[in-house]
């Protein structure tokens, strides 16, 4: 699920939530498929641990972290309606 398509973050910012540090982290996935004149992108935003924001990019997966978001909140609300 979501093999074409390219995850970026868009922006980011720190929150604290019950003196928890977290990051809001904005994304656009592009679909990257070579149809004509069809495209489906998906934008969102989702909180992460600070910590975990950091590790992530710094290690060059964070694209991989927001894709692994997508599919779980895509693949956990099926059949839910």
């Amino acid at each position: 699920m979501m093999a074409n398509y390219e995850f970026t973050e868009t922006s980011s910012r720190n929150i604290t939530e019950n003196d928890v540090e977290l990051r809001v982290v904005s994304f656009r996935g592009t679909d990257q498929t070579s149809i004509p004149d069809e495209q489906l992108n998906v934008n969102g935003s989702f909180k992460m641990p600070l910590m975990e924001y950091f590790m992530a990019g710094a290690e060059g997966r964070l694209s991989e972290v927001i894709k692994e978001y997508v599919v779980k909140r895509l693949t956990s609300t099926e059949g839910a309606e």
